[in-house]
């Protein structure tokens, strides 16, 4: 039945165009299943570095270098800057062109989640509920009152690329921009024309956010939000919260709360969307921010981010690699953006272009500096750990291990955060030393200048 599906439904409008024209209709079908088959493989066990290098971070932790006062106050402010950003900006920071730039998926082939390409005619559809004439025409302050999502349109519909590509198809979801938490300040540029979607910036991303996510805020409100001169940060991922006992949401990991009047306060949402400050119950997971960077509370954090689920732009609260560094680091006041080449900006960059295997290893070893530098690879980041038995070791979520079998691109999928070298997989069959993490590794981070 999948090979039918596949052949049927699939071949004449993904893989004809990858063929040589000479290739007959026979051959065309042979292929095409053995690309589908193969690109994204259905492992019985996780690569050998799962097993050799322990998966706990306290095995890593052993030497933390201490933050000075003059870095913590730095941090903290340029932390707070960008988190409040929207709310101190007057008019959008992007441009109408940057703001719409998904319309160019409607030249594209893409394709929905019963593996049929979308129509013209739906794209038409979702580009006119994006409301482009009212761009920047609102000018609103607003913040989430629940975790949520930025879209690329307003829509939960996804978009996928080509289903037989390594790389390509689920959980990689074209209309996901990011994840979003409660309590995020956001800045509101126009609503769709059904009203249903309101386009915002974040302090990070920006996107098309559900209405009955976000509450509208005035200057009292911001005000009372922003008055308090202590902050409160959650230290565990995925807990419940609750006002008077009622449930309210799950909270993620780096969720920001005020404190007003002993009780940690955020916005809830009345009838006609306005938002108003109320107290939530007090919670043993919602400390002061920002915690002490030391070997305790780095042990706490990443040993609960360790095995979760791979989570592309955030998808079912899930994270990708720079939502993992960000969220991570959050609750240390680091002020991260939220993708992988933006992270390369929050730092002193320091280029492995051109250089051996062994020099970058030998660069990340004696400049690299344990949990406060990042190494990044054109779409992926990873945080330096520091080594092990003398090989260089990162903290990263990734989706798999690319391969290469009969001049064909594959990935052995992980699919989840994972401690490794940076020869992650080096030992599988069909392994491409081409594509590893070594291979393409082009900078070094370090996240206290």
């Amino acid at each position: 039945m999948l090979k039918r599906i596949i052949f049927t439904s699939l071949v004449s409008v993904l893989f004809l165009g990858c063929l040589n024209k000479q290739t007959t209709i026979v051959q065309t079908k042979i292929k095409y299943e053995t690309v589908y088959l193969s690109a994204n493989k259905l492992n019985k066990k996780d690569p050998k570095d799962l097993e050799v290098y322990p998966q706990n971070a306290q095995s890593y932790t052993k030497n933390i270098k201490n933050l000075t006062k003059r870095q913590k106050d730095k941090l903290y402010k340029e932390f707070f800057e960008l988190y409040f950003r929207p709310w101190n900006v007057s008019k959008m920071t992007m441009s109408k062109k940057n703001a719409f730039w998904g319309n160019n998926y409607a030249r594209s082939k893409m394709y929905g989640e019963n593996y049929r390409r979308i129509s013209k005619e739906w794209f038409e559809r979702i580009i006119k509920l994006s409301n482009m004439p009212k761009f920047a025409s609102v000018k609103q302050r607003a913040i989430t009152v629940r975790n949520s999502d930025l879209k690329v349109f307003p829509t939960s519909k996804p978009m996928f690329k080509r289903f037989d590509q390594a790389g390509e198809g689920f959980p990689f979801d074209y209309n996901q921009n990011s994840s979003i938490n409660l309590n995020s300040p956001l800045y509101i540029s126009h609503y769709s024309t059904d009203n249903g979607w309101a386009f915002v910036e974040s302090s990070f991303a920006s996107g098309w956010i559900s209405v009955q996510d976000i509450a509208t805020v005035d200057a009292d409100v911001i005000g009372k939000f922003k008055s308090e001169n202590s902050y409160y940060v959650a230290i565990k991922d995925n807990f419940p919260l609750y006002k008077s006992y009622v449930f309210k949401d799950y909270v993620k990991l780096g969720t920001l709360f005020p404190l007003r009047k002993g009780k940690f306060a955020t916005v809830i949402r009345d009838n006609t969307g306005k938002g108003y400050i109320s107290r939530v119950d007090r919670n043993k997971n919602i400390v002061s921010f920002p915690i002490k960077f030391n070997k305790k509370n780095l042990n706490m954090v990443i040993n609960q981010l360790i095995k979760q689920p791979y989570g592309w732009g955030g998808l079912y609260g899930n994270r990708d690699c720079s939502l993992l560094t960000k969220d991570l680091l959050t609750p240390f006041a680091f002020p991260l953006q939220r993708n992988s080449f933006g992270q390369t900006r929050n730092g002193k960059y320091i280029s492995l272009e051109g250089k051996s295997n062994w020099q970058k290893k030998h660069i990340l070893k004696t400049q690299g500096i344990p949990f406060l530098s990042l190494v990044y690879i054109p779409g992926h980041i990873a945080l330096y750990i520091g080594t092990y038995d003398g090989e260089p070791m990162i903290f990263h979520s990734t989706w798999g291990v690319k391969t290469i079998k009969n001049g064909v691109e594959g990935r052995h999928i992980v699919g989840k955060s994972v401690i490794s070298s940076l020869e992650l997989g080096k030992e599988l069959e069909d392994y491409n030393p081409k594509k590893s993490i070594i291979y393409k590794v082009k900078g070094l981070v370090l996240l206290t200048k």
